[in-house]
């Protein structure tokens, strides 16, 4: 694992801080990394990554929606859709249909390989979310998903 100077910041380093809340913090930026990472891992042993899988995810949820509503959907910028659509599309997973009323608008579904490859992408979240949550009876992940809705809240009143 690698080391980073920020990783061993001390309390003292941020004066407004006190202990107790840098260590909750520290705990919940290792277990983003790692989560990143066991997601890139698993999706990469199955020859795709992360970003694609989000993608094949919003695009069953939402069959036919336009690459600029898949743009929001993800937080990315229209390019990056387009390249990981153009892709998948190469790859047999999705199809893009131009709309009848506005030839510069396209909507996007999935395949019948996108639906299967979707399917191996449901396994690998099932499997994430059984290895994070080993341990934990369902009262204590109850009590985790309260607080981090918590916190979650409270980061959307600041945006």
């Amino acid at each position: 694992m690698v080391t980073r100077e920020s990783d061993n910041a001390s309390p003292s380093d941020l004066e407004k801080i006190d202990s107790v809340s840098f260590q909750v913090f520290q705990s919940l930026f290792k277990f983003m990394r790692l989560h990143s990472q066991l997601l890139f891992k698993l999706t990469s042993e199955k020859g795709f990554y992360p970003g694609q899988a989000v993608c094949l995810w919003f695009i069953h949820q939402n069959s036919g929606i336009s690459q600029r509503e898949l743009a929001e959907k993800m937080h990315v910028a229209p390019p990056t859709v387009t390249h990981m659509l153009k892709r998948l599309e190469k790859a047999g997973l999705v199809v893009r249909k131009g709309s009848e009323g506005d030839r510069r608008l396209s909507h996007t579904y999935l395949t019948d390989a996108g639906i299967d490859t979707l399917n191996v992408l449901n396994d690998i979240l099932a499997e994430i979310i059984d290895t994070s949550l080993e341990g934990l009876n369902c009262e204590e992940q109850r009590n985790l998903a309260h607080l981090l809705d918590i916190i979650s809240s409270n980061i959307l009143r600041k945006l």
